[in-house]
């Protein structure tokens, strides 16, 4: 059930920029499978797969690695060379200091710094024309991928403290929770994370060229939706969910039987975490849902079978009080 989707904030983001360098941003949505329907509505939900055929092909057009998003352009190779930089290293430190380094020779639109205070480290970064990235892709991509890499690298997710930004709130905040979990802060005077100084001292273990080389063949899906040594429940829930027939969900009993746990131990885990097995199940049958509309051959009521419903009507309500329309207006068809 790897169907995972994306807010359509995203793809105006990349669809602004092309514009703005004199793209034909029609035709290129198009070629990367994304509907004229869903360019005109924004509440959409897209998938993954699409948005990084976007961001692929934004890439190649404006030969910028950074997506147009800075005053001049970032070589495509930029990633590839710095990666293989990196991975040479004995430890994180080491790693994110040449990686840095790399980075601030080869590019000017931002700074990248390393702060030590106590037994926290800081990435901060400053962007030099924060007016180019209006919607803040750039910056949580910037945030994001170094937090994703250098958690790939040590072969462990590094728990973010603390992730500040210095702009207000934006319309899509409660993205956020997933890309940056943890206290975030906005209104700052830098874009920042912060964790454990102990990570620092870990030692690489991704040194294997192959390794690599199969790493940056997926790079964006690595970098931005990879979840990179996720222990929370919920992304343990999702992991034996996905063992399963897409059309066959396990019942709360086998998931805890699954997780060693009483069945009230796992509510109440659960309940911490803000989400219950009936969310999980819902958010899972939600992006299964939205990919598979994608895929016009395919009825309604061959969705909601592998969508887990036993009949399109339930599927249907069930769609509409997910996304507030139902799947054949969402696809773009008239009822």
């Amino acid at each position: 059930m790897k169907k995972n989707t994306i807010i359509y904030h995203y793809v105006q983001a990349l669809v602004n920029s092309l514009n703005r360098h004199g793209k034909d941003s029609a035709s290129i949505l198009a070629s990367c499978g994304i509907s004229a329907y869903e360019a005109e509505n924004s509440h959409l939900r897209i998938s993954t797969e699409n948005f990084v055929n976007l961001l692929k092909q934004t890439i190649l057009e404006l030969d910028d690695e950074h997506f147009g998003l800075i005053e001049q352009p970032l070589p495509i190779g930029s990633f590839f060379y710095a990666s293989h930089v990196m991975s040479s290293c004995a430890n994180l430190g080491k790693a994110l200091e040449l990686g840095f380094g790399y980075y601030q020779l080869h590019c000017q639109a931002y700074q990248l710094e390393l702060y030590t205070t106590g037994d926290e480290v800081e990435i901060r970064v400053v962007l030099a024309n924060p007016e180019l990235d209006p919607e803040h892709l750039l910056a949580e991509f910037i945030l994001n991928a170094w937090h994703r890499f250098a958690s790939w690298l040590i072969g462990k997710n590094i728990i973010i403290r603390c992730a500040s930004f210095d702009y207000s709130p934006p319309a899509h905040e409660s993205e956020y929770q997933y890309l940056f979990p943890g206290i975030r802060k906005f209104n700052q005077p830098f874009l920042s994370l912060s964790f454990s100084k102990d990570y620092l001292a870990m030692p690489i273990i991704k040194k294997n060229t192959g390794e690599l080389e199969q790493y940056l063949k997926n790079t964006f899906q690595n970098l931005l939706f990879t979840p990179i040594d996720d222990q929370s429940l919920s992304a343990k829930i999702r992991l034996i969910i996905e063992d399963f027939e897409e059309n066959n969900f396990p019942s709360f009993t086998l998931v805890a039987d699954k997780l060693f746990m009483t069945e009230k131990t796992l509510r109440a885990k659960l309940n911490k975490e803000g989400v219950s097995y009936q969310k999980i199940k819902d958010f899972m049958r939600r992006d299964s849902a939205i990919y598979y509309l994608t895929k016009q051959h395919l009825s309604i009521a061959e969705i909601a079978y592998k969508t887990g419903f036993s009949e399109p009507s339930g599927f249907i309500r069930a769609f509409k009080k997910w996304t507030g329309l139902t799947p054949t207006v969402y696809r773009g068809k008239e009822e």
